[in-house]
């Protein structure tokens, strides 16, 4: 997708069938012009990506290792057990929240991406 589509796209998604900014839009950017905001909305996807990448190599790097995995019987996330902490992947983050747990050594990927940059692998 090119910059120019993926900037139609950031305005249809924004705007209500009369044109309009929609709510939401204006919350997180301000009632500002798209051409402004669309920078930021580019760097949070970039940043997102990057959270995205290097969860996926985590994950490569735990099956690499060998390390124990299981696999959910209720959703499609994964559990992979790692140096005593038990991680969760998933590509769905569920309505009943994040599952990172300090105390019992539980950390949620899938609802707490930015949590990859604390882990050292």
């Amino acid at each position: 997708m090119t910059t120019q589509e993926l900037f139609k796209l950031f305005c249809k998604n924004n705007t209500n069938g009369a044109g309009r900014k929609e709510r939401r839009y204006i919350e997180t950017y301000g009632d500002v012009p798209f051409e402004e905001a669309f920078p930021v909305y580019l760097k949070d996807i970039n940043s997102f990506s990057e959270l995205k990448n290097k969860i996926e190599n985590f994950e490569r790097f735990l099956e690499k290792e060998g390390c124990p995995k299981t696999q959910s019987n209720v959703s499609e996330s994964r559990y992979y057990y790692y140096k005593g902490v038990k991680y969760r992947f998933s590509s769905h983050v569920y309505p009943t929240g994040s599952m990172t747990n300090d105390i019992l050594g539980v950390v949620d990927l899938a609802a707490d991406p930015e949590l990859i940059n604390d882990i050292i692998f």
